[in-house]
């Protein structure tokens, strides 16, 4: 691109780190969003999920993590989406205390947990065999003012049915 004369925008360099993601080359994806910053362009959303994601994906959660806080210091205000990847990062991790205490402060502090959230949490209590706090986190859904869906349902299910409940 930039061999014929063309300067990459926001858009060019999301698909070529989402591209670096999905193939595992981390350290390019890094580097993408480095040189973007470099060029004078500003990182988006999709830029910083898209980031978070493939690192949590490889597990470098802590990497993960600091490009998060790192959101902030560049005005980008992490979104519901960004939320999910780290909470699944952590719950696929086995870190479940620190994914929950993500999640207390997300909801102190920025924004309403959604379905998706809820699903990620529920079924990481499941997998680890803690059915009572699922259930609870199932009632809570109903406090909140959410109707589980489909695919809740079917994910508190399958942890009883495993359990032999």
């Amino acid at each position: 691109m930039k061999t014929r004369g063309c300067k990459p925008d926001v858009f060019s360099y999301n698909i070529l780190i989402n591209g670096y993601c999905k193939a595992k080359r981390i350290d390019e994806a890094k580097q993408l969003l480095n040189e973007m910053i470099h060029q004078g362009l500003t990182p988006n959303n999709v830029s910083y999920n898209t980031l978070i994601h493939g690192l949590c994906q490889l597990g470098y959660l802590r990497e993960a993590h600091n490009l998060f806080k790192n959101m902030h210091t560049n005005g980008n205000l992490p979104n519901t989406y960004t939320y999910s990847i780290l909470l699944d990062g952590l719950c696929k991790q086995g870190y479940l205390g620190k994914a929950f205490g993500l999640f207390r402060t997300m909801q102190s502090t920025y924004s309403k947990p959604n379905l998706v959230m809820y699903n990620i949490l529920i079924d990481a209590l499941c997998k680890s065999g803690n059915l009572r706090d699922a259930r609870k986190l199932f009632s809570e859904l109903f406090v909140k003012g959410l109707r589980p869906n489909a695919q809740i349902y079917t994910t508190i299910i399958n942890g009883f049915v495993k359990k032999d409940c």
